[in-house]
């Protein structure tokens, strides 16, 4: 599968784990749900439904200090999402109520041909059933405000209110259906029988290569399905031999990571756990593995932008085409030590792999990632690392095309090292 096909098929979290279950399953990688019991060297796990863990277990090797090598990554992205109860009407036209999801960049959702995927919940029989829904073709819009009607907006600014104004047209109110009566007859199942959904608009304008050289990536959700991507196709490419190697795909970084299937969940510590058992592991020689191991918080980074310079530090300022990215911040906003750093440079230059360094702007607020996170619960060395894009949060984002293949072969490197 290529980056554009994972892209276009993962429109939102729930179908970007799915997407990636698809390759692992394609590559002979075995679904399980017990870690611990399974006999599989390779396996994979869907916890939730935007979350799956990816495993890669060494040979059995008598005398050997096994080491975690785990790369991580989020399956989210700023996008609207639908309310609950979100079908009503005004003014003859049905809409549906959106709630902004994560920092989007709002004014990007304006005036786009928009898609609806994600999950939806109904009765069973005696019991609950999910399916996943995805609808590629266009139904819905955010239609902008005509600039007659607000002569001011270039100069003071575009501000939507979100609570009124970034509802999405979904069709003329006349002998229309419903929402949830379209949501049914697209799911296959009884109106009736619905009783949740978790679903969200997303542009269905597809992943297109650009420049004069088709140098340039752009698509939605490059943040940070790319680095989805990388880190399952370095796995499938890179065997086993001491090292534990695993990705963790979470869900709700946007948000904070505060979730079931977000990296502040126990699940990444009892998936360790049950390797420890799968592996007859001593509690000594699991505290030892873990004493060597380190995590690769894999998320995109900022591009200098040729517009806007000047909101990029001075000498730590990453560009397109560039190489793989370091992600450094002295506030730990990012989990980069120097010790990893040290091992991040290493990496790069044994493998004559371009890269470079970002540091966020002082004057400037810095966002985060999951690696302080993991690096916390874990208590293991962790690096923060990606590839440099424009317009991040955007509903439609950029980045260099040759970065990815250097982004792969980091995190190759990265899960062989032992």
């Amino acid at each position: 599968m290529t980056l554009p096909e994972f892209l276009d098929s993962s429109p939102s979290p729930a179908w970007a784990a799915e997407t990636a279950a698809q390759m692992l399953a394609a590559a002979g990688f075995v679904s399980v749900v017990d870690a611990a019991a399974t006999e599989a060297r390779r396996y994979y796990l869907r916890p939730q439904p935007g979350m799956l863990f990816a495993v890669s277990l060494p040979e059995n090797k008598k005398g050997v200090q096994l080491a975690f090598r785990i790369i991580g990554a989020h399956t989210d992205s700023p996008h609207l999402r639908l309310k609950p109860n979100a079908d009503f009407t005004r003014e003859g036209m049905r809409l549906i109520a959106t709630e902004v999801y994560g920092g989007a960049l709002l004014y990007t959702w304006f005036d786009r041909d928009l898609g609806l995927a994600g999950e939806v919940y109904f009765q069973h029989g005696d019991s609950i059933a999910q399916k996943l829904l995805r609808i590629d073709r266009a139904i819905a819009s955010v239609p902008s405000l005509a600039i007659h009607l607000q002569r001011a907006v270039t100069e003071e600014g575009f501000a939507p209110n979100k609570q009124n104004e970034t509802n999405a047209i979904f069709s003329g109110e006349i002998n229309s259906k419903t929402l949830r009566e379209f949501i049914a007859a697209e799911a296959g199942v009884a109106e009736a029988e619905i009783l949740s959904y978790d679903l969200s608009l997303f542009d269905t304008q597809k992943a297109q290569q650009t420049g004069l050289q088709k140098e340039y990536l752009a698509s939605a959700r490059l943040d940070n399905l790319v680095s989805c991507y990388a880190a399952l196709t370095a796995l499938l490419g890179s065997g086993a031999e001491d090292t534990i190697q695993i990705v963790a795909l979470y869900d709700h970084e946007e948000i904070g990571s505060n979730s079931e299937s977000g990296a502040e969940s126990a699940l990444t510590e009892k998936l360790l756990r049950s390797i420890q058992v799968r592996l007859h592991l001593s509690d000594a020689e699991y505290d030892a593995s873990l004493a060597k191991s380190i995590f690769l918080s894999a998320d995109m980074a900022h591009g200098v932008h040729p517009n806007y310079a000047d909101k990029h530090d001075a000498q730590n300022r990453p560009r397109l085409g560039g190489g793989v990215t370091l992600k450094v911040n002295q506030n730990r906003r990012y989990a980069s030590s120097a010790a990893t750093q040290a091992a991040f440079y290493d990496i790069c230059k044994r493998h004559h792999l371009p890269h470079q360094t970002y540091t966020h702007r002082n004057d400037l607020p810095c966002g985060s990632t999951i690696g302080p996170t993991v690096s916390a619960r874990l208590g293991v060395p962790t690096m923060d690392a990606g590839i440099a894009m424009l317009a991040m949060h955007s509903i439609r984002e950029t980045c260099a095309y040759a970065d990815v293949e250097v982004y792969k072969k980091f995190m190759e490197s990265f899960l062989r090292v032992s």
